[in-house]
């Protein structure tokens, strides 16, 4: 019997310290995920802030604003971001994802930059369904919402590889394996949603080599890598689509 796989994709787009956007994601055992992996994070939650309802942003929690001003104090800082780090290393999911130089992609498209989120999405689809193959698994994506037109785009993006299949698969070989897609409006309490929220822009400070890692966090991350330290790491655990 085939299980049950979630990938709870995000994104970053470039910054002056990094040109690339970047989409990733984890993918999660379903079983797992609903049974094991929401509650460690809620006890989490629960051990630090005292309520589970509490939303991870990463960069509010990377600077202690918000629901996360109590990590000013440098004690109560330190605990949190030991147990969060220790909470990825131990915990059962992989890392897939894409990445490319925003402004070459753009320029390859004419300026055409608003199809760059697309044209990750697709990328990661394959990655995705290396995956599921793999596994011999079923597989849904989660997303966060964004404006229902950009949602549309995104489902056409979806169906049409559905339908189409790609250089890799067959539709025959998509539709024994690749199930659904989601929406996830920002404010719901999704755990998949917000503890991918760290992952891309740590998978490019990781890829840049950056010496400064906060919490040992992208160095954690990046044992989550599917395939790391194989010759596929950078083919279908992270990979450069424009190399």
């Amino acid at each position: 019997m085939k299980k049950d796989y979630l990938l709870f994709v995000d994104e970053t787009k470039p910054t002056p310290h990094n040109p690339n956007f970047c989409f990733a994601g984890i993918t999660v055992e379903r079983t797992y995920y609903e049974k094991t992996f929401i509650k460690d994070v809620n006890d989490l939650k629960i051990k630090h802030f005292e309520k589970s309802d509490v939303i991870f942003h990463f960069s509010d929690m990377k600077k202690n604003r918000n629901d996360f001003s109590v990590l000013q104090d440098t004690t109560l800082r330190n605990n949190f971001w030991r147990d969060y780090v220790a909470l990825i290393d131990h915990a059962s999911f992989d890392i897939l994802g894409i990445y490319f130089d925003d402004e070459k992609m753009t320029f390859l498209q004419h300026g055409k930059q608003k199809n760059n989120y697309n044209i990750g999405f697709y990328a990661l689809l394959d990655n995705f369904m290396h995956y599921l193959f793999e596994k011999n698994a079923y597989g849904q994506i989660c997303v966060e919402s964004r404006s229902f037109n950009e949602n549309r785009y995104l489902l056409d993006v979806f169906y049409k590889y559905q339908q189409n299949g790609s250089i890799y698969f067959t539709e025959n070989d998509i539709r024994q394996h690749l199930s659904s897609i989601g929406f996830v409006v920002k404010g719901d309490n999704c755990i998949g949603l917000q503890m991918v929220d760290p992952i891309p822009s740590q998978l490019m400070r990781y890829k840049a080599g950056y010496k400064n890692d906060f919490y040992s966090l992208y160095k954690t991350l990046s044992t989550k890598i599917y395939n790391v330290g194989t010759g596929y790491e950078n083919i279908l655990g992270v990979k450069n689509i424009l190399e």
